[in-house]
């Protein structure tokens, strides 16, 4: 009967040692024989509170991304160690169009031409990379739509040596840039030059890039698309003869020799066609050609 009581006892203080208080009742703990250790909580989010010191591996993270340290009170901070090797080494594995380029535990995001990058750190270590265009190099839709990219609009009051400015202001001449000239006032003829943002004084021709501009070639209010040929703006070619429009008839010189000149007749009355060219007595006048 005592044999059977003392190993009931027994029984009873096993039960009430099942549970060590590793903190307080061990002295050198050695897992290294153990078949299986977890030392972490773990959950597929980090909790809401935590206090500095506290581990916790999110189930959910990507390889090398799971395992955080609480740095300050209700703080998560991922613990990425260094190193080679990538894949769990707190490297990030870097693509370019799918294909693998290599890895790195450092990405540096350098601002391209017409690209802007704003970039943040987010609460739980997580990175946020927001890109948009550079709309002051980059044309936008709305711009173009409006025209201002090309307009160059004088204000200079000159009817021979124009000045104009664009919308950003332009910082060199280019060979084959195209603008969009409104001039101020009617062109006087003759040597004509136009100014743009103050880069210098460039000639303005006619299509052919060696006739200057007649008197009635230059209109004020009107939109002329021109183009710089390295050394000259020259103006767009007419797909009508002059005329059409209304423009003052000017005098039949060498200056606008070759010209068409087309006059709507009014009800009742032709329209009429003529060209400015010399006689054989060299006398410049308007021939009616209808």
């Amino acid at each position: 009967m005592y044999k059977i009581t003392w190993l009931a006892l027994l029984a009873v203080a096993a039960t009430a040692q099942t549970q060590v208080d590793l903190k307080n009742q061990s002295k050198a703990v050695d897992f290294s024989g153990a078949s299986l250790t977890k030392p972490m909580v773990t959950g597929t989010a980090l909790p809401g509170t935590c206090s500095s010191g506290q581990m916790f591996f999110v189930t959910t993270a990507p390889a090398g991304q799971n395992l955080y340290g609480c740095t300050a009170a209700n703080v998560w901070s991922l613990e990425a160690p260094s190193g080679g090797g990538g894949g769990g080494t707190g490297e990030v594995t870097v693509e370019s169009a799918g294909s693998v380029v290599g890895s790195s535990a450092t990405l540096d995001f350098t601002v391209g031409t017409g690209a802007l990058y704003a970039i943040s750190i987010l609460s739980g270590g997580a990175a946020s990379i927001q890109s948009t265009a550079d709309t002051s190099v980059l044309e936008t839709l709305v711009r173009g739509q409006s025209g201002s990219p090309l307009l160059c609009a004088s204000a200079s009051g000159s009817a021979t040596t124009y000045t104009c400015s664009m919308a950003p202001t332009l910082t060199t001449y280019s060979l084959g840039m195209e603008l969009n000239w409104k001039p101020d006032v009617n062109g006087a003829g003759g040597a004509t030059t136009v100014n743009v943002d103050l880069l210098g004084a460039i000639a303005v021709t006619l299509a052919d890039g060696a006739t200057n501009p007649g008197p009635s070639d230059v209109v004020a209010g009107r939109l002329y698309s021109m183009w710089f040929d390295g050394s000259k703006f020259r103006l767009a070619g007419e797909i009508f003869p002059q005329g059409v429009l209304a423009e003052p008839l000017p005098a039949c010189t060498t200056a606008v020799r070759g010209r068409l000149w087309f006059v709507a007749g009014a009800t009742g009355v032709k329209d009429s066609l003529s060209v400015c060219a010399k006689n054989a007595s060299n006398v410049y006048a308007w021939q009616p050609l209808y």
